[in-house]
């Protein structure tokens, strides 16, 4: 029977979801972030009948949500830390994009699948690119941090952060190195949000931005540091193999490459929110997946780069560093 119990919760995991999903919809964690609640006092709040109220927020208890205290609910520290509103690591507009544009392409999954090819353009993006530039923001902001701990940047003095998207990982990076500078280079809608954002940020004489398409413009040079973060299913394995070769070139000697993103392991079934990611990535008709590591390794290694590794530094995100050595 325990295998039909995994089947059966593995079938209701839309329904986990949707529970997050209600829950931050309703931005009861920042109301339970002032104090915490009874049953009846939320269910005025949110205009649902009691006994409902009582199931959803035993349901976002179970799910570790919400913690129960007597006749009361409060957060749970996941929950205080990432989705009270207002809070610099509030991720709650990340996971609503997942709930409005990506939750409706997951239920036409099977169509999805027949019809990706490899190489193709997108057809379908997200309607406003714009806003889901900007609920990517604080996640990137958090993974930047990340990466900020995990290699050391103070070797290197210009980044150039190759579709930077709102420039978050930029920002997180040059406020951990106060002698780094860098460029953020995307498409320019995209890059209208990054100035407003590292404007905010109070980061502008230290990170420029640069609207163009790395596909098919000439890339910035005098760089000796290149991130390309979530970038690489974006373009087709030609078009990707091609960018390696054109960076290789344009780092000067010692210069870095870093890729960070969901990468695959050896195996391509792990870690799972990479895999499913892979899914994801065919819902929405992108030119490629993801890659396992050892397919970027021989990627990069074609190019000319050596000292290629790979390491997981904010799961289920790793990186992969490659350099120029003469």
């Amino acid at each position: 029977m325990a295998s039909l119990l995994a089947l059966l919760e593995l079938a209701s995991g839309y329904q986990c979801a949707k529970t997050l999903f209600a829950l931050v919809e309703s931005d009861l964690p920042t109301l339970l972030a002032q104090e915490p609640l009874s049953v009846e006092q939320i269910a005025r709040q949110l205009r649902i009948h009691p006994v409902a109220a009582d199931r959803f927020l035993n349901a976002c208890v179970a799910l570790g949500l919400l913690e129960r205290c007597g006749d009361r609910f409060r957060n749970a520290p996941v929950t205080d830390r990432f989705l009270v509103r207002g809070k610099a690591s509030y991720l709650g507009d990340y996971f609503m994009k997942h709930d409005r544009q990506s939750f409706p392409r997951w239920a036409e999954l099977m169509n999805n699948l027949r019809a990706w090819r490899p190489g193709t353009n997108a057809t379908s993006l997200p309607a406003d690119e714009e806003a889901s530039a900007r609920a990517q923001h604080n996640m990137a902001l958090i993974v930047g941090e990340a990466l900020g701990r995990a290699f050391d940047f103070s070797a290197h003095r210009r980044l150039l952060d190759l579709g930077g998207g709102t420039g978050a990982m930029s920002i997180s990076l040059c406020r951990a190195y106060d002698r780094l500078r860098a460029m953020v280079f995307d498409l320019p809608p995209v890059i209208a949000l990054a100035r407003r954002m590292i404007r905010q940020a109070g980061l502008t004489k230290r990170i420029e931005t640069r609207a163009g398409d790395f596909k098919n413009e000439k890339l910035p040079e005098g760089f000796d540091v290149i991130l390309l973060a979530n970038l690489l299913s974006t373009a087709s394995e030609k078009t990707n193999r091609r960018l390696f070769r054109r960076l290789y070139a344009s780092l000067p000697a010692n210069g870095c490459l870093i890729i960070s993103g969901w990468i695959l392991d050896d195996t391509r079934t792990s870690p799972l929110l990479s895999v499913l990611f892979c899914l994801e990535d065919i819902c929405w008709r992108a030119p490629d997946v993801e890659r396992a590591a050892t397919t970027y390794r021989a990627w990069l290694s074609d190019a000319g780069f050596t000292q290629i590794t790979h390491q997981t530094y904010c799961p289920p995100t790793s990186m992969i560093v490659a350099r120029k050595t003469v």
